[in-house]
């Protein structure tokens, strides 16, 4: 972990139609190709490390939130020193942290959805 970066928690946010996933924005102090969006991780006691929920379908930010710039795939193609961005993951357990390499992320409970991300971010559920 580096000293020198700084995540900033933007929001926790509920998904319509299920408790099993939230959508989790954040800003980093980082190029977006510094960022290991697999180590967005929460400890789960009962299970493997490697069987932990991760964060999943990343979505990188402009700088206001409002439209997507690029997906994990394109993620070496974005430049910046600084990186905004959302993820989905499932259950999550609002009394642990979530883990990530820039050290632990208090999260709090979970608010409603901004229409700014709605707008730009669906949630297409997995059977």
């Amino acid at each position: 972990m580096q000293s020198n970066l700084i995540v900033q928690l933007l929001g926790v946010y509920k998904i319509n139609g299920t408790s099993d996933v939230h959508l989790i924005e954040l800003n980093i102090n980082a190029s977006p190709t510094d960022v290991d969006v697999s180590s967005f991780t929460q400890k789960d006691d009962k299970l493997p490390k490697d069987s932990w929920q991760t964060a999943y379908d990343e979505h990188f930010l402009d700088e206001d939130g409002t439209q997507v710039i690029g997906t994990f795939i394109e993620q070496d193609n974005l430049i910046g020193d600084i990186t905004r961005i959302a993820f989905f993951m499932y259950f999550i357990d609002f009394c642990k942290p979530l883990l990530s390499q820039y050290g632990e992320i208090t999260l709090p409970e979970p608010t409603s959805m901004p229409e700014r991300l709605s707008k730009i971010i669906p949630y297409e559920q997995v059977d």
